[in-house]
């Protein structure tokens, strides 16, 4: 029995430390496979990569959002009755290769182009126009037509789709609105505002005065002439 005994608890210590030498060795091993290789290579897990989705969903059954065809922060270097020049350009978004090589780009503003200062700098989203070719903005956003099919209902839909701000303008750097009025400019040229008022009251005022003067020229002349035919009373 004791020699039993003595083979069983042998049996049982040699299974242990076989056991055991297997943990420690996978273990080992794990750690060897995941140190960093000697090569100064780094080892990338792949990670599931999670689907951005859109801050605003458009709804099926809406038009898709028109976007700007480049946008960037520059500076006006010249600008005309309608066109402006901009220089010193960092683009934000869009395509690069509408801006010139020389740093510059014409933007077309129309009558908004007369609000814009030279030597500021603005936001500007612009849109190529396609039958000229040319980039156009805007500092206002465009008045809402509520004629034609808005009466008849031709373009009612049953989608509630959400406003969408337009790309299509030109900001401040921080985002605000230019600040404009329709009078500024004509507070601007108030000399040649003044003049063209005063100079025609004044060449009227001339004309009539001089009107009368040769009325009364005349009828003094018709006077005297009538003075002479009367035959003196002797």
């Amino acid at each position: 029995m004791s020699k039993q005994r003595r083979s069983s608890a042998l049996r049982w210590l040699m299974t242990a430390s076989c056991v055991f030498a297997f943990g420690t060795g996978s273990v080992v091993v794990a750690q060897e496979n995941d140190a960093e290789p000697d090569d100064g290579a780094v080892v990338v897990e792949d990670v599931e990569t999670a689907m951005t989705l859109p801050l605003v969903e458009v709804p099926v059954g809406c038009e898709p959002w028109q976007l700007a065809d480049v946008v960037f922060v520059g500076t006006v270097a010249a600008r005309d009755a309608k066109t402006v020049r901009f220089t010193d350009i960092t683009v934000r978004a869009g395509n690069e290769a509408l801006i010139s090589a020389g740093g510059t780009v014409d933007i077309r503003f129309g009558y908004d182009a007369q609000y814009v200062a030279e030597g500021e700098t603005y936001l500007v989203g612009a849109d190529q126009h396609p039958d000229l070719g040319i980039l156009v903005s805007k500092l206002t956003q465009p008045p809402v037509d509520f004629a034609g099919d808005e009466i008849v209902g031709v373009s009612e839909n049953d989608v509630e789709c959400p406003e969408a701000e337009d790309p299509i303008i030109t900001l401040k750097t921080d985002g605000s609105p230019v600040n404009f009025s329709i009078i500024d400019p004509m507070l601007a040229k108030r000399s040649s505002i003044a003049g063209a008022l005063l100079v025609p009251f004044t060449v009227a005022m001339v004309v009539i005065f001089l009107l009368a003067m040769l009325r009364l020229s005349s009828q003094s002349l018709v006077s005297s002439l009538r003075d002479l035919r009367r035959p003196r009373r002797r």
